[in-house]
Parts: C-alpha cells; sequence; structure tokens
C-alpha cells in the first residue's frame, strides 16, 4: 500500500508540473506579445517567441543563464551585422559564409552540443543578412527587436516560473543517439533546405521572407526526423498554427483591445502548451504549431505596412505552402545524405 501510495503521489506530482509548465508557456505567450504589440515594436512576437523556446527547456533558468542568454544573443547579433556589411558587396562569398555558419550551428544542435548558443546565431545568420539585403533600416529594427527581446523573454521566464513554480524536477529531454554521419547527414539537409529559401528571397524580396525563414527554423530545429507521420505531422502543425493565427487575427482586428489580445493567445497558448507538456513524440508538433501561430500573428499586428484581412490570409496561405517544402525537401535529403 505503501508503494502504490507513493507511486500515485508521484504521478500526481509529475501530472501537477505538467499543467504548470503548460501555464508557463501560454502565460509567456500572452504576455509576450501582448507587450511586444503595446511597446509598438517592428516584430512583437520575438519576446513570445524567445520565451517559450527558454521555458520548453522544461528547467528553470538562473540569474547568470539569464544573462548569458542576453550575452549571446547580442554577440550573436554583432556578428551577423560584420557578416553582412563585410561581405555586403561580395553576395557570392556572403552566402558562402552564411551557409558554413549555418552548417555549423545546425550540426551543434543535432549532436546537442552548446544548443541555445547555436540556436541563437542560427535566427541571426540566417536573417539578418537576408533582411539587410532588403531593407537595412527593417534589419536594424530586427536587430534592437531580438536584443530587446531576449531581455523580455529572461523576464518572462522568470516570472512564468514565480507564478507557477516546479514541483518536480521534470527529466530533462535527451537527444536522440545519433553516430557523427547522421549528425553531419542532417546539418547538411538542414542547411540545404533553409540556404534554399534564403537564396531564393534574396534574389526575390517578399514580405513573408522573414516570417517563413522564422517558422522553417522553428521545424528543423525538432528533434524530429521528419520520416513518414512525422513529416505530416509537422505540416499539420504548421497547418494548425497557421489557421488558429488566422482565426485570431480576424478576432482582434473586430476587437482591438490589448486584454482580448492577452485572452486569445492565452487560450491557443494553454491548448498548445499542454500538449508540449506532455511530451512524447508529438510535442515538437505542437511546439511547431505554437511557433507558427505567435510568429503569424505577430506579422498581423506588427506596425510595419499593415495588411488587410484578405492579403494576410494570403501571407499565410504563403508561409504555408513553403512550410510544406521545407518538411518534405528535408525528409528527403536527410534520407539522400545517409544513403550517400
Amino acid at each position: 500500500m505503501q508503494v502504490s501510495s507513493a507511486s500515485q503521489t508521484a504521478d500526481a506530482d509529475i501530472a501537477g508540473e505538467s499543467h504548470a509548465l503548460a501555464f508557463r508557456i501560454a502565460f509567456a505567450a500572452a504576455v509576450g506579445l501582448t507587450l511586444g504589440e503595446l511597446l509598438g515594436w517592428d516584430f512583437p512576437f520575438l519576446p513570445a517567441m524567445l520565451a517559450v523556446q527558454l521555458l520548453s527547456g522544461r528547467g528553470p533558468l538562473g540569474v547568470k543563464q539569464g544573462l548569458a542568454f542576453v550575452a549571446v544573443m547580442v554577440v550573436a547579433c554583432a556578428f551577423a551585422v560584420l557578416v553582412a556589411q563585410i561581405f555586403a558587396h561580395s553576395p557570392l562569398v556572403l552566402l558562402l559564409v552564411v551557409s558554413l555558419v549555418t552548417f555549423l550551428t545546425f550540426l551543434m544542435l543535432a549532436r546537442d552540443q552548446a544548443g541555445g548558443a547555436a540556436a541563437l546565431f542560427l535566427i541571426t545568420t540566417a536573417v539578418v543578412p537576408l533582411l539587410a539585403s532588403e531593407s537595412a533600416s527593417v534589419a536594424s529594427g530586427f536587430i534592437q527587436s531580438l536584443i530587446a527581446g531576449s531581455a523580455l523573454a529572461v523576464l518572462l521566464t522568470f516570472a512564468a516560473h514565480a507564478f507557477f513554480p516546479i514541483h518536480v524536477q521534470a527529466e530533462p529531454v535527451s537527444a536522440l543517439s545519433r553516430n557523427d554521419r547522421d549528425s553531419v547527414a542532417l546539418g547538411l539537409a538542414n542547411t540545404a533546405v533553409l540556404m534554399s529559401l534564403v537564396i531564393y528571397f534574396m534574389l526575390t524580396p517578399s514580405p513573408v521572407s522573414m516570417v517563413l525563414v522564422l517558422t522553417v527554423i522553428s521545424v528543423l530545429r525538432q528533434p524530429a526526423e521528419l520520416g513518414g507521420g512525422t513529416a505530416m505531422g509537422l505540416i499539420l502543425g504548421n497547418l494548425v498554427g497557421g489557421l488558429a493565427a488566422t482565426v485570431a487575427y480576424l478576432l482582434v482586428t473586430l476587437l482591438p483591445s490589448p486584454a482580448f489580445l492577452l485572452l486569445v493567445v492565452l487560450l491557443v497558448g494553454l491548448v498548445l502548451g499542454d500538449r508540449i507538456a506532455r511530451g512524447g513524440e508529438s510535442a515538437p508538433i505542437y511546439t511547431v504549431a505554437l511557433m507558427t501561430f505567435l510568429i503569424l500573428l505577430g506579422l498581423g499586428l506588427s506596425p510595419l505596412p499593415q495588411d488587410s484581412g484578405t492579403l494576410f490570409i494570403a501571407r499565410v496561405f504563403d508561409v504555408m505552402v513553403g512550410a510544406v517544402y521545407a518538411i518534405g525537401m528535408a525528409s528527403l535529403l536527410r534520407w539522400v545524405f545517409r544513403a550517400s
């Protein structure tokens, strides 16, 4: 009886922590996006996106870790700006440098080495040169939002843990066991997919370039193998996130109120956050759905040139098509590189 009682208590603690994690994710997503909108940021979704990434690591964030996160973001932004300026007049060399850094970051993520720092360098190295090729002012605004957003994301993480504290430490999510050949294959495939989009948008500027690249990065970062049903699941996750963002955008434009925006994002965050908190093979799918939701809704709320509802829906469709291409191509290339 004592063993059974202890087991029930442990199960209850784990369930309670799962619910707390879902509330932390929803809180950070809702407050982060709402604050970004109230502050008039060009990219209001960045604090929410970064905070969700931090919270998905399950463990609490220490003060030193929070300061290190912001410091790495500053270094990553400075590195991206330096690369973009030095090779601004040599597009081919710029693409080679960005491709090399992108491959190294994907390789580190595949090997579970300095994943947090690698993820930040991946975002800045892929997006900043792309935006700089289209508009220096937009690229500058993105960098400022990234740095300020990283600081706000850390504060949101602290607040989320304060309001919904950890009662039992969750087991860390271990990386999949891979040999060097698999890691290199994953890195090459992910780099080829991401760089194909970066090159395309450098040649053909588009209002959805940055949003699509960030969405694809969130997909490729997931620890899924993108094979068979998993690839379909990630496509479904993007679809769910896009549909949720469309409905939320239409509701928020009909009732433009920060309080209403907060409640809408909180509701979606709780639904998707609960599935993320449960863990398992489906967690990456719901993580992608939440990231897609935040990025696309932030696109519609951005103070950058505003879209009509029809144009917003068209851009959501473009992002969904691009995500399907990225997931399908990544699945194919991973198989090809592993087989070769």
